[in-house]
């Protein structure tokens, strides 16, 4: 262990040599063992702490470039302007038009929202309504969570599966039959990928309007969401590398004679 050094530089440098730290990290920089010493140390500082991994990673301000939807993301670390999840997760859902689905947060945030929004709802920050069979997060003011799920109801008009958003609309079955055809001829992982791509050219609401024009699980398409938020673009690899059989090719040399 260093010498304790009561200068929060020790800090700053550290948050400057890499984008973030954990708290053991930065007891080592300033030589201390105790955590009340570190977060007096980042009180001086402008600090953020992620909201996964249980807030266990420091950054400073200045070096975080939030997106335009609040958040940031540094080696499958998240932070978000708003500091916890909680916290995010309510200003979520108070600046949503339509409220919020839990996959639908759950793919955005990319980490498990349900108890958080939960407990949320038992400390009256949030409240929820069923929509289509489901819970929509909304706001805890009642004006508002009328006008949001109100928002939410409205059928959309125009794509490929809009005419499926939330609940069946006139003339809405021949477009599903045709998607229902489409999808068959897809194997599970390309099913997956182009639900979830096109959940997000639908915008908000996207995952549950696909979930109801494929049958699908929002939680699969959700995840299909994450791989290509993580640019996993192996559309092609439904084993894992080096599964199936041998290349014709292959045995064919193989097999000639020396």
């Amino acid at each position: 262990m260093r010498p304790e050094d009561y200068s929060a530089n020790s800090v700053i440098r550290l948050l400057h040599q890499h984008p973030m730290a954990m708290l053991d990290e930065l007891k080592a920089a300033l030589g201390t063992e105790a955590d009340a010493t570190v977060f007096r140390k980042l009180r001086t500082v402008n600090y953020v702490s992620s909201y996964s991994h249980s807030g266990r990673y420091y950054a400073l301000q200045e070096r975080v470039r939030f997106d335009t939807r609040g958040l940031w993301c540094c080696r499958g670390v998240h932070f978000s302007r708003w500091g916890t999840l909680m916290e995010t997760l309510v200003a979520w859902v108070e600046r949503a038009e339509g409220g919020w689905f839990a996959p639908e947060l759950a793919a955005e945030l990319e980490v498990a929202v349900k108890e958080p929004l939960l407990k949320l709802v038992r400390e009256g920050r949030l409240a929820r309504e069923k929509v289509s069979g489901q819970y929509l997060y909304c706001s805890a003011n009642t004006k508002k969570r009328r006008e949001q799920i109100r928002t939410r109801k409205l059928p959309m008009v125009g794509g490929a599966l809009s005419s499926a958003r939330l609940e069946p609309v006139s003339g809405s079955q021949e477009t599903l039959a045709a998607v229902a055809f489409f999808m068959s001829l897809l194997n599970e992982r390309q099913r997956r990928l182009f639900a979830a791509l096109e959940s997000l050219r639908l915008g908000r609401g996207g995952i549950q309007a696909v979930a109801y024009a494929t049958g699908m699980d929002p939680h699969t398409i959700a995840k299909g969401r994450r791989e290509l938020r993580a640019r996993d673009r192996a559309l092609d690899r439904v084993r894992h590398p080096g599964g199936g059989r041998t290349p014709v090719e292959k045995k064919r040399r193989k097999s000639l004679p020396n």
